[in-house]
């Protein structure tokens, strides 16, 4: 399996994959992640400030308004504390195809399945509701069992790259990996059509069409979830954060993270530490 492939799951359709519960989960200040391993998949949806945790061996750091799947059978350990974060989680079952020969005999026998990135940036604003639905569908799944399971469908779907979709949507994703790749050199849209060899207003109309934003508020929202990552967890100075994210002043910086957030980079790395008073 290449590197790429260890970022997605190949999930076969056949069967459907399993909602078996979901709830909202509130860490106190320094709670660590608890050790385990899972016979299950476990989808996380940050909501507030940034989760620390162990996966096979390797540290991990999900900040709010991104996801990320665990997979079952490998080691998840709580090594150090959070900062109070927040998130929805789903517990699922799952048929996953292993391999890319397995995903060419699916497609030759008609067999469906979807692709499943491990991690990515969800829109709160759609998903949120959804949340509170399947929250409470599944504290009163005897009577609301399909509810729980078309809710999930539905979340899952909002995820999935879909095979019959994945060649239409392939310059998109392309270029939104190659943003998250280089989101601290100089991108613009000038700099995507020559590096594409494209239009500026066909590299627009793609990612748009990919992820529902621009590539210039996609490199935003990347920049800004690296920026929290630095404040939580690093005592870098705004100076170094502003240049190590891509920005050549402070105060350029400061705007757009206050725009993105609503508060001052100084007062969330309060906040994400529970510095706050």
């Amino acid at each position: 399996m290449n590197n790429e492939d260890k970022n997605q799951i190949t999930v076969s359709l056949n069967p459907w994959p399993e909602f078996t519960g979901a709830s909202f989960r509130n860490f106190y200040q320094n709670e660590k992640h608890i050790t385990r391993i899972c016979d299950f998949y476990v989808l996380i949806f940050m909501l507030e400030r940034s989760l620390f945790f162990r996966e096979d061996g390797k540290d991990i750091v999900l900040n709010k308004g991104e996801w990320y799947i665990q997979k079952p059978d490998l080691l998840q350990q709580g090594i150090k504390g959070s900062p109070a974060p927040s998130y929805f989680y789903i517990h699922f079952n799952a048929k996953e195809i292993p391999d890319i020969e397995n995903v060419s005999l699916n497609k030759s026998q008609n067999i469906a399945n979807v692709i499943l990135p491990r991690r990515g940036i969800y829109d709160s604003k759609f998903l949120i509701p959804l949340f509170h639905q399947l929250d409470y569908c599944y504290r009163n799944k005897a009577v609301h069992l399909l509810n729980c399971q078309s809710i999930f469908l539905s979340l899952l779907n909002t995820i999935t790259v879909n095979n019959n979709t994945e060649e239409k949507s392939g310059l998109g994703r392309q270029i939104t990996k190659y943003i998250s790749e280089n989101y601290n050199k100089d991108i613009n849209c000038n700099c995507l059509a020559k590096q594409f060899h494209f239009s500026t207003e066909y590299i627009n109309r793609k990612v748009k069409q990919y992820c529902g934003q621009t590539p210039g508020q996609y490199l935003q929202e990347i920049r800004i979830l690296r920026a929290k990552e630095l404040l939580a967890n690093t005592d870098h100075t705004l100076s170094y954060i502003t240049k190590e994210t891509g920005y050549h002043d402070t105060t350029v910086f400061y705007k757009a993270f206050k725009k993105q957030t609503g508060i001052s980079p100084g007062n969330w790395r309060e906040e994400s530490r529970g510095m706050s008073k």
